[in-house]
């Protein structure tokens, strides 16, 4: 298939632009060329997807399929379908943030949206560009949304992992918000790019579906660091410092300043209907994502520099 990929040229776009390259996929990636690009075979279209007249490049091409990997906001949604309105099969990734949380869990596809207003504006545009999605894409064109929890792996543009494994490393006491034992659930970088490769390749019907894509188990705030350092071979050092979810006043959770790289509450996805429709890839163990990212850091060190959020410094005054 002729497929477009928005974004593609970093963490989960190019892990989704390798494994739908290798499957014999013809790739065009629209991006600010900012970084390096993925792979020298696949067409690059450089442009800002903020700027209608930037975006107005796509109207030339003919592809089967479009992957939205850089879909943040409403607007940056609406301007896509402004010059690509009815290309055959939409991948939209999205978050499970669009949900408006509910006692009984984990939640699944039905659950009624947010959005979510510990996640802020993110949540917000990105319900706002499913919403989108659901109003201007036809009834008979096929549109697939894949929502996701915290996505881990070698890498990672979040400071997820490494947060914790940097601190352990060097005997730094890790801070949990409330009392750190709210159950978070993850997905690994390379779970993301099967799942997309199965929406690109087994949608063969109109309307719009979405999929929540998630890793078997649940892990507290308190269990991930234990399995850092497990990892590491050195018991980590933690402290509950209360605070409610995010650990201070906030009721937002910014995780450029958090004290911990998730917030104290539970975060758990139902996939039943993903595995249903061969849409979930094989489950990978916290433990195996947490292994994988390790390597890496010990393979740049330039990432083993770090420092304390102003959150942290809050609490270690």
């Amino acid at each position: 298939m002729d497929v477009l990929v928005m974004g593609g040229s970093r963490f989960m776009g190019r892990a989704a632009v390798r494994i739908l390259a290798d499957a014999g996929h013809r790739l065009i990636v629209f991006n600010r060329g900012t970084r390096t690009q993925p792979r020298d075979d696949v067409k690059v279209v450089l442009g800002d997807r903020n700027d209608a007249t930037s975006v107005e490049q796509l109207r030339a091409l003919s592809v089967d399929a479009i992957v939205d990997l850089s879909g943040y906001t409403g607007r940056q949604v609406e301007l896509l379908l402004d010059v690509m309105p009815q290309v055959l099969l939409h991948v939209h990734i999205s978050t499970g943030a669009v949900y408006r949380p509910q006692p009984v869990l984990p939640w699944p596809e039905e659950t009624p949206y947010g959005p979510w207003s510990l996640w802020g504006s993110y949540a917000a545009e990105k319900l706002a560009g499913e919403r989108v999605l659901r109003e201007r894409r036809p009834a008979d064109a096929a549109t697939t949304v894949l929502r996701f929890p915290y996505v881990l792996g070698p890498g990672n543009y979040a400071d997820r992992e490494e947060f914790v494994l940097n601190r352990i490393l060097d005997g730094a006491e890790l801070l949990l918000p409330g009392d750190g034992e709210a159950l978070q659930q993850f997905v690994s970088v390379d779970q993301v790019a099967a799942a997309i490769l199965a929406a690109v390749q087994s949608r063969d019907t109109g309307g719009l579906r979405a999929y929540n894509i998630a890793s078997r188990g649940y892990v507290s705030l308190a269990g991930f660091a234990a399995l850092c350092g497990e990892a590491v071979s050195r018991e980590p050092v933690m402290r509950p410092v209360g605070g409610g979810a995010t650990g201070g006043a906030g009721a937002t959770f910014d995780p450029t300043d958090c004290v911990y790289p998730f917030p104290n509450v539970n975060y758990l996805l139902d996939f039943t209907a993903s595995v249903r429709d061969g849409i979930a890839p094989p489950s990978v163990t916290v433990q195996t994502m947490i292994a994988s990212a390790l390597e890496h850091l010990r393979a740049h060190p330039e990432r083993r520099a770090w420092e304390r959020t102003p959150a942290e410094q809050r609490h270690l005054a």
